[in-house]
């Protein structure tokens, strides 16, 4: 996210630009890392300074998106309850501008023929076939006009997904939602619901976000094949400049994905790795390497308290091992 206070953090005066690095000066080894790298953008980008706006429109500099191709994003999900925020040209120029840095937007279209056209993002990785999937359960009740798309949650929608990237040699299916109820530390009836569509259909692994805190991480074998499932109902704020109790951090989750020598779908390696957001110049901390002295950085000790409280209050979320 970018909230207002951020817009002003990332301002360089001597070339009157902004510049979102700084943020991930300690995280970005580690996304860098990952063959495939993904993130929520809840934003819009805009070229209007007077548009430069935190909650609750948000529409943030192209240089925010800087900071976030150079600390090692591959993709990012642009369909979330902000997408429609700077209406039909805010949806555009987030697309345009991803696609600038040389990242992939989903979840947001321009028409029909960009909607067509992009509609599948299917990736292959070291022989892995990967379709990913990206849908909100609302704009906030602004509507999506001029022939603009943004995904919505709909179970024939994600029905036909799944089967479509399934008939098209794709392996692993990933459904990325946009979901639930804000800053509930359990998963809602409604995340529930649409988790168990998603893999009734037959996804794979389901990320979610939108509570802006983390919620429980399940990975378990499904009964028919004995094939492995994922699901991550919140990642919480991986940056944010929200500081109420439990808002202030997120994970990075990380995975492998395999297929076995009886061609059964295997996903290993799941780790976590906890973050704070530090709010003096918002840089992303992870708090194990924080702790172990990896960091070229050191947080006041009221900040600290309260960087190892949020990972206190992590340990206690089902499925988080870290």
């Amino acid at each position: 996210m970018c909230h207002s206070s951020q817009i002003s953090a990332y301002y360089r005066p001597k070339t009157k630009d902004y510049d979102s690095s700084s943020s991930f000066e300690f995280v970005s080894n580690l996304l860098q890392d990952a063959d495939l790298t993904l993130g929520n953008l809840e934003t819009t980008i805009v070229t209007d300074p007077n548009e430069f706006t935190g909650y609750p429109r948000f529409g943030s500099p192209l240089g925010f998106l800087t900071g976030i191709k150079n600390a090692g994003f591959d993709l990012l999900s642009t369909a979330n309850n902000h997408s429609a925020d700077k209406g039909s040209f805010g949806i555009d120029h987030t697309i345009d501008s991803v696609l600038s840095k040389g990242m992939i937007p989903i979840g947001t279209f321009k028409g029909n023929s960009d909607y067509l056209e992009r509609k599948d993002l299917f990736q292959e990785i070291n022989g892995i076939k990967i379709a990913i999937y990206n849908y909100t359960y609302s704009t906030n009740g602004i509507p999506v006009k001029n022939e603009r798309i943004v995904r919505l949650l709909n179970e024939t929608t994600i029905q036909e997904d799944v089967k479509y990237a399934k008939e098209n040699g794709i392996q692993f299916v990933i459904l990325w939602y946009h979901y639930g109820k804000e800053y509930e530390e359990k998963p809602d009836h409604s995340q529930t619901k649409w988790v168990n569509i998603g893999l009734e259909a037959g996804a794979d692994i389901i990320i979610g976000g939108h509570p802006h805190v983390v919620q429980k991480v399940d990975v378990f074998q499904e009964d028919k094949n004995f094939e492995d499932r994922l699901v991550a109902y919140s990642l919480g704020n991986f940056l944010s400049a929200q500081n109420r109790e439990a808002t202030d951090g997120g994970i990075i989750l990380t995975f492998q994905l395999e297929i076995d020598s009886q061609q059964r779908k295997r996903i290993k390696d799941v780790t976590i790795e906890p973050v704070w957001v530090f709010p003096h110049g918002y840089k992303i901390i992870p708090i194990q390497k924080y702790k172990q002295n990896e960091l070229a950085i050191k947080v006041p000790k009221h900040s600290e308290k309260r960087m190892y409280a949020y990972e206190t209050l992590l340990k206690k979320i089902p499925g988080l091992v870290f």
